[in-house]
């Protein structure tokens, strides 16, 4: 069954003295409530509200800036130290670069349509967080000093497995997102809110060619991060990327750039030149 887009905030009866329980105002123009500071989210005769709606646009940023302090927690747990550890906002930026460069000379793929839904595949981990497919209650502990014996090796026969999502996982990852991306979408104005809105629905249901190969792109980074972490450190536990590579990236342009980094010569990859 598909999804309706992911909804803007809806919008509240404001009580008679024309402001709701939040101290906002009704605007008229565009039909949503605001702050008076917030008004330059609003077209307006004296331009205040010029293209996006500066105090919205800059709230917005903010709250999407937190993915450059959030770490990926899969690699966490597979024991990269955290000042090594990419943040989520690492992995979008050349999840984009790597969508847009495999898209070239793809007639059957808009290469804007593919970098647009790229930049917005992880956008709502800035409120959702980023938890594993597995559940973390069910990840062995990792065998510090003091630990049961073997559960070093539990963790990593754990880790090296290709872990999928319950039923039960997906659901709730997607609830949490969805209600992530109507938070955020709130700061901006209805029609970039509507239009954000749309297309990470569009992402998420797989509802073109660009949004199937944009979650394509997403897990062969991935894979291509697994390499060279464990080209610094041959015992990271990271097999399950490539089972899962393996299985996912189908799209001919993907699957050979897969099969070039499986080929590559990892010494030393993901360090500096």
């Amino acid at each position: 069954m598909r999804r309706a887009p992911c909804p803007v905030r809806p919008v509240p009866t404001p009580p008679a003295t024309g402001r709701d329980s939040r101290g906002r105002r009704p605007d008229a123009a565009l039909g949503e409530h605001v702050t008076d500071d917030d008004a330059s989210n609003s077209p307006g005769d004296d331009g205040a509200g010029a293209a996006v709606g500066a105090a919205g646009l800059a709230r917005f940023l903010r709250r999407v800036g937190r993915l450059k302090r959030l770490p990926r927690t899969g690699w966490l747990d597979r024991g990269v130290p955290p000042a090594d550890t990419e943040s989520v906002a690492d992995h979008s930026f050349r999840t984009a670069l790597l969508a847009w460069l495999a898209a070239a000379g793809r007639p059957d793929l808009d290469r804007d349509r593919v970098l647009v839904l790229a930049l917005l595949d992880d956008l709502a981990e800035a409120e959702a967080g980023d938890p594993p497919p597995y559940d973390p209650a069910d990840l062995p502990p990792a065998g510090d000093a003091g630990g049961a014996p073997g559960d070093a090796e539990r963790r990593r026969a754990f880790l090296e497995r290709r872990q999928v999502r319950s039923l039960t996982r997906q659901a709730a990852k997607r609830a949490a997102e969805a209600a992530a991306m109507t938070s955020l979408l709130a700061d901006l104005p209805p029609p970039l809110a509507a239009e954000m809105g749309a297309r990470w629905a569009e992402l998420e249901d797989g509802a073109t060619p660009e949004a199937r190969f944009v979650k394509q792109a997403d897990k062969l980074e991935t894979y291509l991060q697994s390499r060279e972490y464990r080209a610094a450190d041959p015992s990271r536990p990271v097999a399950s990327f490539a089972a899962e590579v393996a299985e996912v990236v189908t799209d001919p342009s993907l699957a050979a750039l897969r099969d070039a980094v499986s080929r590559m010569e990892t010494d030393g990859a993901g360090t500096d030149p």
